[in-house]
């Protein structure tokens, strides 16, 4: 968790109009409020140590479900090289529910599907 807090740091000091979720993940980590206090735009923090072509970013359900609910106002950040000021890059992915072409079941799927031939 201390390597998404550095990356929620540098969002924040490069967004300033972002603020952290109020107590506990909703679905998102950051949002953005308009003049009346409304939240408009949620941002969800994924950060790594190296890059997506080291290893993907997964959604929860619950970040899942509320990037469908709300389309191009939920945006996904994922914080590359987190922990190393002189190539962190921050990838911002707008709607990432919408723009999906396919998704992806790997082999923790294994452990609840039924296998055939049955044992």
């Amino acid at each position: 968790m201390a390597i998404e807090e550095d990356a929620i740091k540098k969002i924040i000091a490069l967004e300033p109009s972002l603020a952290r979720t109020p107590g506990g993940n909703h679905g998102y980590d950051l949002f953005e409020a308009d003049a009346a206090g409304k939240a408009v735009r949620w941002v969800e923090v994924k950060s790594m140590t190296g890059t997506l072509a080291d290893r993907p970013v997964g959604l929860s359900w619950t970040q899942f479900d509320w990037a469908r609910k709300h389309g191009a106002a939920y945006w996904l950040y994922v914080v590359e090289h987190a922990r190393d000021a002189t190539k962190t890059r921050i990838l911002r992915i707008r709607d990432p529910f919408g723009r999906a072409k396919y998704f992806t079941f790997d082999e923790g799927w294994s452990e609840i599907a039924q296998i055939e031939p049955r044992t």
